[in-house]
């Protein structure tokens, strides 16, 4: 329960998938306190409370300052010294009671329950007698011995602040082990732990997609299904992790057992025909295996979708047939027929065809899968998205479901997103007039979205299933409910293309100017030229002598570019 790599991990801040500790409050708590121990674990859970919470700006300035530790009394030391000064557990405060008061454990531990449900005259007069005892029952008091009374009353203070919220050390120990050993096992298990956590929420899509990103962030690769490789759960797959069958849409547990029990005890599948004849009649119906295609669990075998899904039916009808024949018996007297006596089905190829688009690939596993394997729809809009402003969607999320938050967003804040469109509903208003909900996802988050008819009449045309879109409106936050954005405008993501083509944005450029010296007599000329070229492209100059860029916002043109190779050369004018 000591190591070091697990404790940077959670200092660190990778905390998505351990236990208790993945909130954005928790991991704001553990990058502050840096745990060294179980211990400080152990606090890290208790002080995450309505109460104990106000402790931890002091908590972390004193575990990381130990000689700014104050105590309000050294009798305290002993009992507060595990904590850095701060109380933290119920433990501590009937411990104060003890042995600054002189209560016994039960009277404590009576007033601990006091403060805890709020009862004002017990809380009112256990103060007189924890600061002056109580003879009736034997209660010595602070100033008795030898406490200031008012350093007395400012220790009840605390402790009323405290207690009503207050954690047990026992229950938090034992939170804070299983911390450890989730973290632990994260750390030095990555792929293993990772595919066991996947597969234990596969029934949640946005934790799902959350621990896939956490794995993307690790290095880890989710690799698609396939009828070769896959078992019915997430496994780890060298390296990476690969995509159980069980989370494909349409595949019943008993069509799995059968799928990985053939292929245990025949050997993998040699191709698309052999998979279906040796699954004929085994709980895996057309619809099942064109989800399996779908998903991308043949790719491995060398077809492309489009293919297979043009003669799935062809192919899955002749060997059910073949099969039907040689249980009735009805051999052709000269047809073909194998070693066994058995007709084989009719050999249909798998005809040469063009692959579906990749936009086309994404949608169908989205489809059977919840979710994209083979990239996302926003992967090639992202650089440019940024460019224009667009916030991830899981920044504004989080920042709302933070404990603290939000601090960087908030209602009625004018936005930008980019994303897909995860589904779509119209319905009429009492107006008489249209509104839609839209749930739009990027590579970070889900929100919903609110479309009435000023915005609906403009872009509304473009809003379906797996569009990809560019939205600007407005925060919205109400009662208890996820913050949702009201849409001023919604433009498709391919008005980022370049003018006049299909392709998706380019990667900015960057013009780099090579200067001997930032004081080089050139400087004051480029000041000058860049004021006639105003823009938000990026130039970086690069001065030799000090080994230094400075950078700066202008209008990237053809004749800025000519103007500066021919004052400074065309080998120190880069565009890249």
């Amino acid at each position: 329960v000591d190591d070091k790599e697990t404790f940077d991990m959670l200092a660190a801040g990778h905390t998505s998938g351990v236990f208790q500790l993945e909130s954005v409050g928790m991991t704001a708590v553990c990058t502050g306190i840096k745990a060294k121990s179980i211990e400080d674990i152990t606090a890290i859970i208790a002080l995450y409370r309505p109460g104990p919470m106000d402790s931890i700006p002091k908590f972390i300035e004193w575990s990381q300052h130990p000689e700014k530790i104050q105590y309000k009394h050294e009798s305290l030391r002993p009992i507060l010294a595990v904590t850095y000064g701060c109380i933290v557990y119920q433990e501590q405060v009937i411990e104060i009671f003890r042995s600054l008061a002189g209560f016994s454990l039960g009277q404590a531990d009576n007033i601990r329950r006091a403060m805890s449900k709020k009862k004002h005259k017990i809380i009112d007069a256990e103060r007189i007698a924890f600061v002056h005892g109580d003879e009736s029952r034997s209660i010595d008091g602070a100033v008795k011995r030898g406490i200031p009374e008012e350093t007395a009353n400012s220790i009840y203070d605390e402790i009323l602040d405290f207690a009503s919220y207050a954690f047990n050390k026992a229950h938090a120990v034992s939170y804070a082990i299983v911390v450890y050993r989730t973290a632990y096992m994260k750390r030095h298990y990555p792929q293993q732990y990772m595919a066991a956590l996947l597969t234990s929420i596969l029934d949640n899509s946005g934790k799902v997609a959350e621990y896939i990103a956490e794995c993307r962030e690790m290095g880890i690769r989710l690799l698609p299904p396939d009828v070769n490789a896959s078992g019915a759960n997430f496994t780890v797959a060298g390296q990476n992790i690969r995509y159980g069958l069980v989370a494909i849409k349409g595949i019943g547990w008993g069509a799995i057992d059968s799928l990985v029990a053939e292929r245990s005890e025949n050997g993998p599948f040699r191709d698309f025909e052999d998979f279906c004849r040796r699954m004929n009649g085994k709980e895996l119906n057309r619809r099942a295996v064109e989800n399996l295609i779908k998903a991308g669990a043949f790719d491995s075998l060398g077809y492309k979708r489009k293919a297979l899904m043009a003669v799935v039916g062809t192919i899955m009808d002749s060997i059910a047939q073949s099969a039907r024949d040689n249980i009735s018996g009805q051999l052709d007297l000269f047809g073909d027929f194998d070693e066994a006596g058995e007709k084989p089905p009719a050999v249909i190829p798998i005809p040469e065809m063009e692959e579906y688009s990749p936009m086309e690939k994404m949608a169908m596993e989205k489809e059977t899968t919840g979710l994209y394997l083979s990239g996302h729809p926003m992967d090639a809009y992202r650089e440019a998205a940024r460019r224009i402003g667009a916030v991830p969607i899981g920044a504004v999320m989080g920042d709302f479901a933070a404990e603290d938050g939000p601090r960087r967003f908030q209602d009625n804040q004018m936005i930008t997103v980019a994303g897909v469109v995860e589904s779509a509903r119209t319905r009429t208003t009492k107006n008489n007039t249209l509104m839609s909900y839209i749930q739009l996802e990027d590579d970070t988050g889900s929100m919903e979205l609110m479309a009435f008819q000023r915005a609906l009449d403009s872009g509304g045309v473009y809003v379906k299933e797996n569009a990809a879109l560019l939205v600007k409106g407005r925060i919205s936050v109400r009662d208890e409910k996820e913050p949702q954005l009201m849409v001023d405008s919604i433009r498709p993501l391919s008005d980022l293309n370049e003018l006049g083509t299909q392709a998706p944005p380019p990667t900015e450029k960057k013009l780099w100017v090579k200067l001997p010296s930032r004081y080089d007599p050139a400087m004051k000329r480029i000041e000058l030229i860049l004021t006639m070229f105003p823009g938000d492209g990026q130039l970086i100059l690069w001065c030799e002598r000090e080994q230094k860029r400075i950078g700066a916002r202008c209008l990237i043109h053809e004749g800025l570019i000519l103007e500066l190779e021919e004052m400074l050369g065309k080998e120190n004018v880069v565009l890249k």
